[in-house]
């Protein structure tokens, strides 16, 4: 009971973590865009994806498979578990340091702008920072101690945040280059994992020394493999930015864009970033804490148990990823201007939106699958929606602009999203009936149209911030209201959907009085 509750209490916190990482890598991005502006943003943007996928290996990927292996209690495999691990994510890190480093004019000619070649050279030294990242993390959590890992991240991001602010104010208001803002921040990104690292250290210390040179062939191919997998779901977001890095900028050019402007329009673009990432996180954070009762119902071989938490988790992110998509979408103009100065780019970026109706659908379809201990088909799904990416890049961009390019990632998430529902009904009931699909459609299509109707009345033409702001969360907050209303009037959640949310249990019973009212 003790060590149910301990783990109990170590993935709470590496939840919470994991929440304040993704809300503040999302936040800081506001502020980041009005210091340097949309083609500052831009640049960054081109680069993010470098960072993004080694701060992704060394947090979802090879940390999860060390851990497993970690968690057995003979100390010698413990310890080839660690030098193997070492040895052979430290090989895979410098491979693809040298890989980027090297490569980094071919990258930069292939997005278009030479300009950038620097930012991506230095953004090659992410790489050797996964190793002992990783491998820390991953013992730690096998051990049961959440503490190091979650410290970790969070200081990481802290420390991360705090220095690209700065170095991007001070480097901007001294009049110098919007390229040496971009290389700022790839630097403070490479502060903020090696202040992760430290706090791994501290951790670590008066450890007794491991035993040396102990590898294990088959345990290598194993972290390859199955981290490989599972790092691949967890990177389905970043693999889309880079998508988007190599085809949106220069393909606005070749369609004959002038370059300045193309790259503001880029960073226009950019913006829906951020909010994809903050409406993901309000979408499947909720669900996600159903996963745990999935595979623990799946290692009871409880059939009946794991189908009834599976459709749980699937119909409280499929409601609260269509309300946010539909949301975002009626009130994008304020949000727009209230975030990031102009309402420039509304329309695509309402497209964008989509994303994270389709995205939290995916993600939480991923979770279920691995909690059942399927990595492999979550990671096919990725290289699908990528796959799918790229070719709906090239084929809509050149006639559709930005509208084309954000198309092409909604469009891809959702062939993501099919498949891994082909794959779920092979050998089991379907998660979701038509009778919700239809119902709760019907609720966020009302919502959205309310709200809209709404900023159209309350919000005058060419309206400063302020007013934008003002209009955007007062929408925002009708919107949330309307759609649970609808959702508990129209009887389309139960019990069971309401008590997953914050305040469920009272939120059920004024379902129950509504319900003896009518």
């Amino acid at each position: 009971m003790e060590a149910e509750k301990s783990l109990l209490k170590g993935a709470v916190l590496l939840t919470v973590a994991a929440l304040f990482v993704k809300v503040l890598s999302a936040v800081y991005r506001v502020p980041f865009q009005n210091i340097v502006g949309d083609t500052g943003f831009y640049i960054y943007q081109q680069v993010y994806p470098f960072y993004g996928i080694a701060a992704g290996l060394a947090v979802s990927g090879f940390p999860v498979v060390l851990s497993r292996i970690a968690a057995e209690p003979d100390e010698r495999r413990r310890q080839v578990a660690f030098h193997t691990a070492f040895l052979t994510i430290g090989l895979m890190g410098i491979a693809a340091c040298l890989t980027v480093f090297f490569s980094a004019g071919w990258m930069a000619a292939a997005m278009g702008d030479r300009a950038l070649t620097p930012l991506i050279q230095w953004s090659a030294f992410f790489f050797l920072f996964i190793p002992y990242i990783a491998v820390k993390r991953g013992l730690f959590q096998g051990s049961g101690n959440m503490i190091p890992t979650a410290s970790s991240q969070m200081v990481e991001q802290t420390v991360r945040v705090a220095a690209i602010l700065l170095f991007s104010f001070f480097i901007v208001f001294s009049d110098r280059s919007l390229y040496e803002a971009g290389l700022g921040a790839v630097v403070g990104s490479l502060l903020g994992m090696a202040a992760s690292s430290i706090v791994l250290f501290t951790h670590s210390r008066g450890k007794k020394p491991a035993i040396l040179f102990l590898f294990d062939r088959r345990m290598a191919k194993m972290i390859v493999t199955r981290g490989t997998a599972v790092c691949l779901s967890a990177l389905t977001l970043i693999f889309l930015q880079l998508a988007d890095s190599f085809q949106v900028y220069s393909g606005l050019v070749a369609s004959g864009m002038e370059e300045e402007m193309a790259k503001g329009w880029k960073g226009i673009y950019d913006r829906g970033q951020p909010l994809l990432q903050l409406g993901v996180v309000a979408a499947v954070s909720i669900s996600l804490t159903i996963v745990p009762l999935i595979s623990k119902a799946w290692k009871e071989q409880n059939r009946q148990g794991e189908a009834v938490f599976s459709r749980l988790a699937l119909r409280v992110s499929f409601a609260l990823g269509l309300a946010a998509s539909a949301g975002l979408a009626a009130v994008m103009v304020p949000l727009n201007t209230m975030l990031f100065k102009t309402a420039d780019g509304s329309g695509f970026l309402a497209v964008f939106g989509l994303s994270i109706f389709f995205y939290s659908i995916m993600a939480t379809m991923n979770a279920v699958f691995q909690g059942r201990g399927n990595d492999w088909v979550p990671a096919t799904a990725t290289v699908l929606t990528v796959f799918v990416k790229w070719g709906a890049n090239a084929v809509l961009i050149p006639s559709y602009g930005l509208y084309g390019a954000a198309a092409a990632t909604s469009g891809s998430i959702l062939t993501g999203v099919v498949f891994l529902l082909i794959m779920w009904k092979k050998n089991r009931s379907s998660l979701l009936t038509g009778v919700f699909v239809a119902k709760t459609t019907a609720a966020a299509a009302v919502m959205a149209l309310v709200v809209f109707l709404f900023i159209q009345i309350v919000l005058p033409a060419d309206s400063g911030r302020l007013a934008s702001g003002l209009a955007a969360v007062s929408g925002a907050l009708l919107g949330a209201c309307l759609f649970f209303i609808f959702m508990i009037k129209w009887r389309i959640w139960n019990d069971d959907d309401l008590r997953v949310l914050p305040f469920g249990d009272t939120l059920a019973r004024r379902a129950r009085m509504w319900t003896k009212r009518k």
